[in-house]
């Protein structure tokens, strides 16, 4: 098995099984990235270089075994950019939605009354519930088509089928 072809290139076909490992990878990068600054006695240059190799690392692998996994599936790499830019305009027109809701009240200075809050907080839970439908419905495609489908019996157009005889 080749690694650095699992985690660092864009080219070729890798099946289910080497695209979990790759998402176990990524979290335990994920996990280190979380715990080892508040670990660190003071956060310094070291720290800081550290999380910024860390996090390119985890983007890499993860944008790497997504384009395999996606030409697994004889579909183009760029279909990653559904994957990544989606959600992120959903969250920010959820953060536009929702300030639409308080934010003129904060503008002009004004105190809401009991039943305002209330109202307000009604808007931005219906909110939150709309763009996290939304927003599992994407992870929930991205689950299914990365984790859960096989791939391509056979060659495609982006390789030789992973698992030719080994299934």
């Amino acid at each position: 098995m080749n690694w650095g072809h699992i985690l660092f290139s864009f080219s070729g076909r890798i099946n289910r099984a080497k695209w979990w490992l790759s998402i176990l990878l990524m979290f335990i990068i994920y996990t280190a990235l979380v715990i080892a600054p508040p670990l660190a006695s003071q956060e310094g240059v070291l720290v800081s270089v550290l999380a910024l190799v860390g996090s390119v690392l985890y983007l890499w692998i993860y944008l790497g075994a997504g384009a395999k996994r996606l030409h697994d599936l004889n579909r183009s790499g760029a279909w990653l950019v559904v994957f990544i830019v989606a959600p992120i305009i959903i969250t920010i027109v959820f953060l536009v939605m929702a300030w639409g809701a308080i934010g003129p009240a904060i503008m002009s200075g004004q105190t809401p009354g009991e039943a305002a809050v209330t109202q307000i907080i009604g808007q931005i839970i219906g909110l939150v519930a709309i763009f996290g439908l939304i927003n599992l419905g994407f992870f929930l495609w991205w689950l299914i088509w990365f984790g859960c489908l096989r791939g391509t019996v056979g060659a495609n157009t982006y390789g030789p089928d992973p698992l030719e005889g080994k299934v």
